[in-house]
């Protein structure tokens, strides 16, 4: 797009040079008269018979503002009439080609109206001070004109500006108009409506992070850059309420502007100069309150000179102070704002030559160029804080992580040396567990049998001695079963295991087990003790009690498994019973199911002995 737009100006430019400049326009005749009107302009060129004599006149022209200017209701007005011919060069192309009127710019407080070989051509209709000054010229001329007349009526003594104009053809002016209005008006209108989109986003974060003051500030200065670049963009139709309202909002938008840019810098910077901000609000609030258009104070159209110095004084102080806090903080960015806010002074200068026609009137407002850099510096300086801020959360993220990282390993190895010590206990506890019912069980056995064989005596069974060994060590494995809390399923393997013992020994075994719930805390080594008891009582009454019949019983009552083993031998009752027949075996038995938490006991009745054996199910084991 650029490089078309390059062409067409390139191919314009040639064209141009092609044709000669007779067309451009820098000489006219001028006369000036009293009496003017600030009302729409008549049809017909009317000039006032006593005008006086034309005098030549170079353009740009301009018309001197008076230091001390009146007001716009005194009814002092006076017309500039500026008077043209189009040259012959101009009128000798194709009768097709029809010629348009081109001026950058014309500035007064009151109206202006163009008129062709007589008849109106185009006049300004909006109101006398915000009336299309920053709009360029392009005005038809219709066919073969000869003559054209610009009347300018000036209120007072503020005067008046008009710049060179240029005749020719569409094809060779437009570009010129186009690049114009573009740099005078809508590159202004495009940029500020873009920053004040992101000023209102601002506000949005703003009113969800209140203690975040810069974005209210970022928001502050884009509306009111916004509301200073409406001035180059009224006039062309009558603004909506009166004028010297706009033009208070207008003149003290940039002092707004002013004071929220420099308190924005300094917070971004964490300083604060109390008394700086506060002449800063005094001067603001002055300005405010001392260009009201209210019928005690002078036109705030009037005070634009004298007002604008002081705003560029207001500025050159704050810039300084930026300056130095920049510095000292050692802030890039903050450095880069600040001198772009320096160079706001100089700039401010040049518009007000501009406006008061000390410079050629054909130059551009730059203000709205500098105001739309310093607030995107002032977006840049948003972003390299929150980007800041990011890499900030990321730092902190990061280091969260690797303590967490830490303190997930910590805790890893805290876990592991407690696995590693519960898994030694647990080990030490088995082994212990192992060690007692060996001794008990098989060691007793062994040590049985190696004393028969040491008396070589024939009347015991050796071999007999051995499978009780063995029985003893079976059970030992069996009490390991990962289905340990399976009561039946431990009778099963101890009636698997004795019942060849009993049915050797002429004893027959009845079986009358009915299912009973699980017991979930029959950890191995509670099997092992149910086991222990349970052979502890079949042994008790191979050796002591004469049986032919035993009979196992089971049953569920009262949250309770009873285990039931009814013997037809001699009567046991424990109180009574030798040492010789009991004593170590008993205490074993007792020991075995307090280590469970179960309760046993005796009941002799006229067929034999009833054994009985309490196992909670739903009750915790103790280590025994």
């Amino acid at each position: 797009m650029a490089l078309c737009l390059t062409a067409v100006i390139t191919r314009s430019l040639a064209g141009a040079h092609a044709t000669g400049l007779p067309q451009h326009l820098t000489s006219a005749q001028m006369r000036i008269t009293p009496g003017g009107s600030l009302e729409s302009p008549p049809v017909q060129l009317a000039m006032p018979p006593d005008a006086g004599p034309w005098q030549q006149t170079s353009l740009p022209l301009v018309v001197p503002r008076q230091i001390t200017p009146d007001t716009l209701d005194n009814g002092a007005v006076k017309t500039v009439w500026v008077r043209v011919p189009v040259p012959d060069a101009a009128r000798t192309g194709q009768a097709d080609d029809r010629l348009y009127l081109y001026a950058s710019r014309w500035q007064t407080v009151g109206r202006l109206a163009v008129y062709v070989d007589g008849q109106l051509r185009w006049h300004s209709r909006a109101g006398p001070v915000w009336n299309s000054y920053n709009y360029p010229l392009w005005i038809p001329l219709g066919p073969d004109p000869h003559e054209i007349v610009v009347r300018m009526d000036m209120a007072g003594q503020v005067g008046g500006a008009l710049s060179t104009m240029r005749i020719d053809t569409n094809g060779q002016l437009l570009w010129r108009y186009a690049l114009r209005s573009f740099l005078q008006t809508q590159f202004p209108y495009l940029s500020s409506g873009a920053l004040l989109a992101i000023g209102i986003f601002s506000l949005m974060i703003w009113c969800r992070r209140r203690a975040e003051s810069r974005y209210l500030l970022c928001f502050l200065a884009a509306g009111s850059y916004f509301l200073h670049t409406l001035q180059y963009l009224v006039g062309q139709d009558p603004l909506p309420f009166p004028e010297a309202w706009f033009t208070w909002l207008a003149f003290n938008s940039i002092a707004w502007l002013i004071l929220t840019c420099y308190v924005f810098i300094f917070r971004y910077l964490d300083v604060r100069y109390r008394r700086l901000e506060a002449g800063l609000i005094c001067v603001v609030v002055f300005l405010a309150t001392s260009t009201l258009p209210l019928s005690w104070f002078t036109h705030a159209v009037f005070l634009f000179p004298l007002a604008q110095l002081l705003l560029v004084c207001l500025n050159l102080t704050a810039s300084i102070a930026a300056l130095q806090a920049s510095w000292r903080a050692r802030s890039r960015e903050a450095l880069l704002f600040s001198i772009w806010n320096a160079m706001s002074t100089p700039i401010a200068v040049h518009d007000v030559l501009l406006q008061n026609y000390r410079i050629s009137i054909e130059g551009i407002y730059l203000l709205s160029y500098l105001g739309c850099v310093q607030l995107l510096l002032f977006m840049y300086l948003m972003y390299h804080r929150y980007i800041g801020a990011l890499e900030q959360v990321a730092q902190v993220n990061a280091s969260l992580a690797m303590r967490l990282a830490q303190r997930e390993a910590e805790l890893n190895e805290s876990h592991r040396q407690l696995r590693d010590i519960e898994r030694r206990e647990t080990l030490a506890q088995e082994r212990q567990r192992l060690l007692e019912d060996m001794h008990d069980g098989l060691g007793s056995s062994l040590m049985s049998a190696l004393r028969v064989v040491e008396q070589r005596s024939a009347e015991i069974d050796v071999a007999q001695l051995l499978r009780e060994c063995i029985d003893d060590l079976k059970l030992t494995i069996d009490s390991l079963e990962p289905d340990s809390a399976d009561l039946l399923l431990l009778l099963a393997t101890l009636r698997y295991r004795l019942g060849p013992r009993l049915e050797a020994a002429g004893i027959r075994l009845v079986w009358e087990v009915e299912d009973v719930p699980p017991l979930q805390w029959l950890d191995p080594q509670g099997a092992l003790h149910v086991l222990r008891i349970v052979q502890e009582v079949f042994t008790n009454i191979l050796k002591h009690a004469n049986a032919t019949v035993i009979r196992v019983q089971t049953r569920v009552a009262d949250a309770t498994v009873r285990v039931s083993i009814h013997d037809n031998g001699a009567p046991f009752e424990p109180d009574t019973t030798s040492p010789a027949r009991g004593g170590r075996g008993l205490t074993n038995l007792h020991r075995r199911a307090q280590a469970i938490g179960a309760t046993i006991g005796w009941q002799a009745d006229a067929n034999g002995t009833w054994f009985a054996l309490n196992l909670a199910v739903a009750r915790a084991t103790t280590d025994a």
